[in-house]
């Protein structure tokens, strides 16, 4: 893409009031509420999980209070809990049946929760990776940046097709 017609993109999308650029990025206080929030959720998740008690469906889970509260931010992140649902014919999200692919979410979320480096995350999400949890694929990207926003950057389906628009690429979401 033209070096002039990106700058002309970026400064029409900045000064746009609407634009997730001034929604979200320039002056975040309740934003960073929702951060907190949702820290604490992932703490519940992981703690539900460790004692047994994290349930065999979506609703009313501890999971349910961190992706509601990360789909109230924005519609950057609206669609941001359907990976989450219970789909019994499907049985999809493998978390809810199968203890072992529950544990090892579990651990993921405390690896990437306690995580200080951004090694210790890549390595997380490596680990969740190879577990082939079915359902999960690149749902868990928008937990993680809630834990981590200056290392994993927010993650949906438009924003990867505006990456694949300026960069003329074909990159597949979760790659």
């Amino acid at each position: 893409m033209d070096a002039t017609l990106l700058r002309r993109l970026i400064d029409r999308y900045k000064t746009d009031s609407e634009s997730v650029y001034n929604t979200w990025f320039i002056g975040g206080e309740e934003r960073m509420k929702a951060f907190r929030a949702i820290r604490r959720g992932v703490r519940d998740t992981v703690d539900g999980i460790a004692a047994g008690t994290f349930g065999n469906d979506f609703k009313g889970s501890p999971l349910e209070v961190v992706l509601t509260a990360i789909t109230e931010q924005k519609q950057v992140f609206e669609g941001a809990a359907h990976p989450f649902y219970w789909k019994p014919k499907l049985r999809i999200p493998d978390i809810y049946e199968n203890e072992i692919n529950k544990q090892k979410f579990g651990a993921f979320l405390e690896a990437v929760y306690t995580a200080t480096r951004e090694e210790q995350i890549l390595t997380g999400i490596s680990r969740l990776d190879s577990a082939k949890i079915k359902g999960l694929g690149p749902a868990v990207s928008n937990i993680v940046y809630f834990l981590h926003p200056t290392i994993v950057p927010p993650s949906n389906t438009a924003m990867v097709n505006g990456f694949n628009f300026l960069f003329g690429d074909k990159k597949k979401l979760g790659s």
